[in-house]
């Protein structure tokens, strides 16, 4: 799988693409971002997604053994 042991100052490659949401998820970011727990909504997205990636991840090695 994805290798953690990056450089602390890699600068890792970004795409863009379109993602949409249901209203009640959007506003739910938003409030997120307005309580000060992200920086942007685009902050929320990436970092719950690493989140979810890391997990899966980690039942795959669970998985193997």
């Amino acid at each position: 799988m994805v290798s953690k042991r990056l450089p602390r100052k890699a600068k890792l490659k970004e795409r863009q693409f379109v993602l949409r949401l249901p209203e009640n998820q959007a506003v739910f970011l938003d409030q997120l971002v307005d309580a000060g727990l992200f920086k942007s909504m685009n902050d929320s997205v990436v970092r719950i997604i690493s989140a979810f990636i890391s997990d899966l991840d980690n039942k795959v090695r669970e998985a193997k053994k």
